[in-house]
Formats: structure tokens, C-alpha cells, sequence
């Protein structure tokens, strides 16, 4: 089923531009326009969508962390897109612990917006390369020890840690590896769980700290 989209951003004629090339693309089983805060949560009330993007043009970061908070807090099922002003990594990161799924500059070019919008639908997070970039930097500069873990990643541990810093899906992975999403599932929660991370953004955050991927 395809899911729908919503677009809450300024001004109207960017919005619809945008809205009419989505169009094209025929991902999507509809895409709504919101300008205003208030049309926003009446919307999310009455028939919340599949996809939400939300942009730095209409919501300060302060207002974006509320926004996302009380929108994931009510339904959680909604994929949150953040359009940033190239923010901070820590502001990224907050974003993320918030509960949004995808975060792009607005320097980030349309395809690859749409490839944030085919890692959304494989239940995948997405970070624009831009962003990449300065967590790589962020990272480098703080010059922090190594991690050490109790209980160290197998051999097959790392291999997937090493797919999963590449971009790929849990499908991705089963299928380049030759064994089952599930088998992938239970070794992405034991690479979690041992990393004492919640999620992806975090095993890339491990991985490159440790000089794993470059």
C-alpha cells in the first residue's frame, strides 16, 4: 500500500511545486500541504498519514523538538522527515532521540530526498550525506578514546555492523549474506544491545569512533 504524505512547510509556492513533482514520482498515495500549526495537529487528528516532513522554514529547532515530541507521543506510526538549516550534530542527534526517521539539510538535493523517502518505507533511518560529513568531523574533533564493550562483536556481528554503516536495509542484508531477515533482525538487536546504542545512527557513531569504516 502507498503511503501518504505530508508536507508542512513555507511558502505555498514552493510547497506546491514540491508537491506536484512528488506526484510524479507515484510513490505516494496522496500528498497534503500544511501552513500553519493549527491545520497541522487538525490534520494529524483527524487522518494521520504514513509520512511527515516538516521543515526549518516554518518551525524553529526549539519548536521543531516540541513539534516532533508531541507528534510521535500521539502516533507513533508517523515517519518524521526534518528539513534542517544545517544544524549542530548534537541538535541532529536531539532530533533523533525525539523520534524523527529522516533528517536533511536544506542544501540536500531532491534525489536525495527521495532517497530518504525509500529507506522511510524499508523502516530505515536516513541522514543526508551533508550531515554525515560534520558528525564525521564532530566526532574527530572531540578525540575520544575508543569504546570498550564487556561482550565484543562476532565475526558475523561485524560484518553486518560494517552493511549497516553502508546504508543497507535488513532485506539488503539477508539477501547479500544468503540468510533470513530474521536471522539479520536478531543480530541487529544483539549489535544494539552490546553497543548499548538504540539504534542505527548510534552504530555509526560506534563504528566510526572505532575506525571501522572510514
Amino acid at each position: 500500500m502507498k503511503p501518504r504524505l505530508t508536507i508542512f512547510d513555507e511558502p505555498l509556492l514552493y510547497t506546491e511545486g514540491l508537491s506536484r513533482l512528488l506526484s510524479q514520482s507515484k510513490i505516494f498515495n496522496g500528498i497534503n500541504i500544511c501552513n500553519s500549526y493549527e491545520t497541522l495537529f487538525e490534520q494529524l487528528k483527524l487522518d494521520p498519514p504514513e509520512l511527515l516532513m516538516i521543515s526549518s522554514n516554518i518551525l524553529m529547532l526549539t519548536d521543531i523538538y516540541k513539534s516532533v515530541e508531541e507528534i510521535t507521543s500521539k502516533n507513533q506510526n508517523i515517519k518524521i522527515i526534518v528539513i534542517g538549516n544545517c544544524y549542530d550534530v548534537t541538535d541532529i542527534r536531539k532530533l533523533f532521540n525525539k523520534g524523527i526517521k529522516s533528517y536533511l539539510d536544506k542544501n540536500s538535493r531532491y534525489d536525495e530526498f527521495m532517497k530518504s523517502i525509500q529507506a522511510l518505507l524499508l523502516n530505515e533511518i536516513y541522514i543526508c550525506d551533508y550531515a554525515k560529513e560534520r558528525m564525521i568531523n564532530f566526532i574527530s574533533s572531540e578525540g575520544q578514546q575508543r569504546l570498550h564493550i564487556k561482550d565484543p562483536l562476532t565475526r558475523r556481528e561485524m560484518e553486518i555492523l560494517k552493511l549497516i554503516c553502508d546504508g543497507l536495509s535488513s532485506k539488503d542484508i539477508s539477501e547479500k549474506l544468503f540468510i533470513s531477515i530474521n536471522t539479520v533482525e536478531t543480530h541487529r538487536k544483539r549489535i544494539l544491545l552490546k553497543l548499548n546504542v538504540k539504534n542505527s545512527v548510534g552504530v555509526v557513531k560506534y563504528a566510526i569512533e572505532n575506525h571501522i569504516i572510514d
